[in-house]
């Protein structure tokens, strides 16, 4: 198994971009598990004759590689009849999908593209020294597809060196154990931070959630907001922030896009 190819979205409104970051393959055979490995990777198999192949794309939760689970948004991947020969190197090319409204119709999506109005909007906090503002047409480093045009840039440095945005009201997101994930492309001069503020007996809690390095080409980073969305079950509601500092004499851009929050309902 070389990679794991993302298929374009049924419902791009819905959606939203098919960027991915999957890592890892999940292997089962007849249902039974036998092993998760990083791709590209070639996987002993001790099975002959006929059995059903599937394979779950697997991630990395907030970028690190000792929480590696696969994907529950998306769809694996399945060969009813696959055919394993003894002493036989074979090739497959897995593919996935969100699943779609009729395979899971309580999944949401609150997503922010910085071109289209989805409902996640990303405003300055008190502290902080500057905004999120959307680049220009012609900004080469922002993220471009059939369907982008812009992304989200914060620049820091001369003098507003501190810079934390978060999003509106959060109500309704799950506290009930299932998975809700942070999905968030960047690219950035420096190290950020994604964080959460819980709004609990009306004081507003901070969260810390992860830190992650900078890059100077687009990433992808899936972030496991469940165990802070169980531990804080009373919060009325929540809010997702991102932050980021220079020293005085520094400076930084920091650009985002394709921001999703996606749960079960």
């Amino acid at each position: 198994i070389n990679s794991f190819e993302l298929l374009p979205n049924e419902d791009y409104n819905r959606e939203g971009a098919t960027t991915q970051n999957i890592t890892d393959a999940w292997v089962y055979i007849d249902g039974n598990y036998q092993g998760c490995y990083e791709m590209p990777a070639t996987i002993p198999v001790l099975e002959k004759g006929i059995h059903k192949l599937t394979l779950y794309p697997g991630i990395k939760l907030n970028g690190i590689s000792g929480t590696r689970t696969f994907n529950p948004f998306y769809k694996p991947f399945e060969i009813e009849n696959y055919e394993f020969t003894e002493g036989k190197f074979d090739t497959v090319s897995p593919t996935t999908h969100y699943y779609t409204k009729d395979e899971s119709p309580n999944m949401v999506f609150r997503i922010e593209d910085f071109d289209n109005n989805h409902g996640i909007f990303f405003n300055p906090t008190n502290d902080s020294d500057t905004s999120i503002i959307r680049t220009t047409i012609d900004d080469t480093l922002a993220w471009h597809s059939i369907h982008s045009n812009y992304s989200g840039v914060i620049h820091i440095g001369d003098s507003l060196n501190y810079c934390c945005v978060a999003t509106d009201t959060l109500l309704g997101l799950p506290h009930n154990g299932g998975y809700t994930f942070l999905e968030l492309d960047y690219r950035c001069d420096v190290e950020f931070e994604v964080g959460m503020y819980a709004n609990i007996s009306s004081t507003i809690n901070r969260i810390d959630l992860v830190y992650v390095k900078p890059s100077d080409a687009w990433k992808k980073i899936y972030i496991n907001l469940s165990p802070t969305l169980n531990e804080n079950s009373s919060a009325r509601y929540f809010k997702v922030f991102l932050a980021a500092a220079v020293a005085d004499t520094l400076s930084a851009d920091l650009y985002f896009d394709n921001i999703k929050i996606v749960y079960r309902d």
